[in-house]
This record gives structure tokens, C-alpha cells and sequence, in this order.
């Protein structure tokens, strides 16, 4: 490998297709992780990234009369971060192209999506192929709608 081949990523993409567009919490989550390359490498891992962010904002009224002003405070709180293994160690080849079917349990105790005015919760995730040494190849962020 060269010099500064370990500073990149390896020349390959990974996307995470869903099954459906929604899933309720007591169902698993199932879809496709696909995996294609124009490089030879070693990856540790083929893996999903899931995280649910809480957003919630409040707003208050101080003072009276003429002094009175409205005060907003927003804040984000991470309620849920996993990662899932989608398949181990494995040598992928220049022109490797090939999809992994997945079913993941949705964790229990975390929210479902909630969109209001004054907070929400966000599900999103992301297809990972881990690589030692290297910046790990990384998919696109994408929102998932879980039901109650």
C-alpha cells in the first residue's frame, strides 16, 4: 500500500436500502446493505449505524410590561447510538459488487419518530464497511420512520 493510500478511504461505496418505508417498534428492521468497489482492500466489518437524537425547544416569558421579552432555549439529546455487524472480516476485490440482506431488532425503550412543534425525535443510520488503518467507507445519513 502506498504512503498516502492510508489517508483515503478506499475507492468503494456502500448504501443501506429498507425494506419498507416505516416499521413499528415491535418488528424488525429489514432491508439491504450493498457493497461495491473499484479498489482491493480488507474490511473488518460491514456494519449499521443507527442513533436517535431528541430536539426539543422551550420558550418563557420574563419580566412584565414594556420589560417583558420571550427567551427560547433548544437543545439536542442523543437517546440512542448502536452499531449492528451486517457481515465480518472479509477481502473485497476491485469490482466486488454484492448485497447483504439484514434484520435488525429495533432497540427497545427508545421513542418512536415524533415530529411537533415543540420537539421531535429522529431516527437516522448509515451503512459503515470498517477498514484497519484507513478512513472506513461511509454511506449517506438517511431518516427512518419507526411507528409506536
Amino acid at each position: 500500500m502506498g504512503f498516502l493510500k492510508k489517508f483515503k478511504a478506499p475507492k468503494a461505496t456502500v448504501s443501506v436500502t429498507l425494506d419498507k418505508q416505516a416499521f413499528n417498534l415491535n418488528e424488525p428492521m429489514t432491508g439491504t446493505f450493498s457493497v461495491s468497489s473499484s479498489e482491493e482492500f480488507d474490511a473488518d466489518e460491514l456494519r449499521i449505524e443507527m442513533w436517535v437524537i431528541e430536539w426539543t425547544k422551550a420558550t418563557e416569558k420574563k419580566g412584565s410590561g414594556s420589560e417583558a421579552r420571550t427567551v427560547t432555549a433548544e437543545q439536542n439529546a442523543k437517546l440512542h447510538e448502536g452499531k449492528v455487524s451486517v457481515a465480518g472480516r472479509m477481502h473485497i476485490t476491485d469490482g466486488f459488487n454484492q448485497q447483504f440482506p439484514f434484520s435488525i431488532s429495533i432497540p427497545s425503550g427508545v421513542p418512536p419518530t415524533y415530529h411537533g412543534h415543540n420537539a421531535r425525535n429522529t431516527w437516522r443510520m448509515k451503512g459503515v464497511i470498517a477498514v484497519k488503518g484507513r478512513p472506513d467507507v461511509t454511506g449517506h445519513d438517511m431518516e427512518i420512520q419507526i411507528n409506536p
